[in-house]
């Protein structure tokens, strides 16, 4: 697997999880509703439909800020019926929603005022802004402005990633602590109950304790579960193959097809972690293999790994595993450095001698980048129904396919019973996962029967 971009994790489609994307959307949203619900129980006055809607994304607002929290936090409670692809798709979606609501909300305020005498609108707002009352949700929202355009802008800024997301992580908790001051002070509901107070502070020393599990305990248990480089190989001209290894007798599980956060630096508080595919089985364990292309920093940096080293893992994450398969017959898609993850799921099916049919299509640049191949023409003579199809921009000679992984190479390559009824696995980048699953999708393969895994986001 490729050195994905720091600020993403590979993801997963078309649901990644236990829980559907849709369902918990729907769960999140009525969660985040729930101090609204609690307000009108403690006799919060209904005065107009315009007051009870500010109102209400106000309070939803501050909830759903809080929430981002869990959904970054890497939480395994949350993360088992989540997923964590699913759960950082929405803690970002759900970023740019919170973030303009939050430059909203004064505005929103004032606008009744501005409607009846726009001659006072500049005075109100200044008014807003100004007040010492209000003073903590002006430096709240200021900070946000901030922390939003150095998100949006973070791979222009002179800062490396590992000082950005501390500096994220860190900045929102101060945003997160001066809104919910706002919000006792200013809020309507304030005036009500104690109670209610109570919970908002509550409910952010909890977003906050969360923020410190994640830079503080979560870091202290993996120093505690260490592993070791075993062995670094060359796969291809411009693939290694790390292997690392547990050091102790701790536990550790995982399903072909799922991925891990790894951090070299040798220490286990270090923010510098990147996130690989597995590319091994647990049959291997107790060590772990993952194909990197040298396509980034911390790639092309990867030869000054020392043998024996300490290394620690966050993971493991995913769900592009055999257990979500709708039928016997796999097909196979790899692009590039994709064929991390799918050599693993590959593995897996000839050491468990799948009887189903499987079909491999990898495509490369060149012949030259190419990872596994003897061990894939193996597999073709081992397993009882497997077909593995090679696919390069720049073919050397007639056994392999030239071009890109398209409608034409597709149709012909693969029956009418995959595409009638297999499960099908795609990981590559970006562009290639949107093209062949929009493929796919046109060639009849349901969207239940297709999971796909993108390098980036």
């Amino acid at each position: 697997m490729t050195d994905i971009t720091p600020d993403t994790t590979p993801r997963s489609g078309p649901s990644s999880g236990p829980v559907t994307f849709p369902r918990l959307l729907v769960l999140l949203g009525a969660l985040v509703l729930v101090p609204y619900g609690l307000a009108l129980a403690q006799g919060l006055e209904i005065r107009n439909f315009y007051t009870e809607l500010v109102t209400a994304l106000s309070i939803a607002g501050l909830a759903a800020m809080l929430l981002q929290f869990v959904l970054a936090g890497r939480i395994g409670w949350f993360l088992r019926r989540a997923g964590l692809d699913q759960s950082m798709l929405l803690h970002r979606k759900a970023g740019q929603w919170i973030a303009a609501l939050f430059f909203l909300h004064p505005f929103l305020l004032v606008l009744p005022r501005f409607l009846v005498a726009p001659q006072l609108a500049a005075h109100d707002i200044w008014s807003t802004f100004t007040a010492a009352e209000t003073a903590t949700g002006f430096y709240a929202m200021s900070l946000m402005a901030v922390l939003v355009l150095a998100s949006v802008f973070k791979d222009r800024l002179p800062m490396r990633y590992e000082a950005w997301r501390l500096s994220h992580g860190i900045g929102f908790a101060i945003v997160a602590i001066l809104a919910t001051d706002h919000a006792i002070t200013n809020g309507r509901h304030g005036v009500y109950s104690a109670w209610f107070d109570a919970m908002w502070i509550a409910l952010c020393a909890a977003a906050v304790a969360s923020l410190l599990d994640t830079y503080l305990w979560q870091p202290y248990r993996r120093s505690r579960r260490p592993f070791r480089v075993a062995a670094l190989e060359r796969a291809s001209a411009r693939d290694m193959v790390l292997t690392i290894e547990k050091a102790g007798g701790f536990p550790f599980a995982f399903k072909p097809g799922q991925f891990a956060w790894i951090n070299t630096s040798g220490h286990a508080g270090n923010l510098s972690e990147h996130p690989f595919s597995i590319a091994s089985t647990p049959q291997d364990l107790p060590r772990l293999s993952f194909v990197i292309r040298n396509l980034g920093d911390y790639s092309s940096a990867l030869g000054e790994v020392e043998i024996g080293q300490d290394v620690y893992l966050d993971g493991p994450y995913g769900d592009f595993t055999l257990d979500t398969a709708p039928s016997q017959d796999i097909v196979l898609i790899a692009g590039g450095a994709g064929i991390g993850p799918i050599l693993s799921l590959l593995r897996q099916l000839r050491a468990e001698g799948h009887t189903g049919s499987v079909r491999l299509i990898y495509g490369s640049r060149t012949a030259d980048d190419v990872v596994a191949r003897e061990e894939i023409a193996k597999a073709g003579a081992e397993m009882a129904d497997f077909k593995a199809t090679l696919v390069l921009e720049h073919a050397p000679d007639e056994s392999t396919e030239q071009g890109l992984i398209d409608r034409m190479l597709l149709s012909r390559t693969l029956g009418a019973g995959q595409l009638d009824s297999a499960g099908f696995y795609v990981c590559g980048p970006p562009l290639m996962i949107r093209l062949v699953t929009r493929t796919l999708r046109g060639l009849g393969v349901a969207k239940t029967r297709l999971r796909f895994e993108q390098l980036s986001f």
